[in-house]
């Protein structure tokens, strides 16, 4: 009996990759990290997350301050055109 060509191909690419791999000495799962490694990279993520959060906190500032001095031009304006109206 004799396989058909596609056959072979399909094989010879499931073989292949895995013989790559090891070749290469690629991993498919990721090391572990150790557990100073661990801290330091909490660490790191929750200064990030303080850094954010002020940044986050800033802009609200910044924002609820615009909308305030927009109100305001809004009723000066208002103002000025009724005035204006006899």
């Amino acid at each position: 009996m004799r396989w058909p060509s596609w056959i072979l191909v399909v094989f010879l690419l499931a073989w292949m990759g895995p013989m790559m791999r090891w070749i290469l000495g690629s991993e498919r799962t990721p090391k572990r990290l150790r557990p100073r490694d661990r801290k330091e990279l909490d660490t790191r993520l929750e200064d990030a997350l303080a850094s954010r959060d002020q940044v986050i906190e800033d802009l609200q500032q910044r924002i609820s301050e615009l909308e305030s001095r927009l109100d305001f031009t809004e009723r000066l304006l208002a103002e000025r055109s009724q005035a204006a109206l006899p």
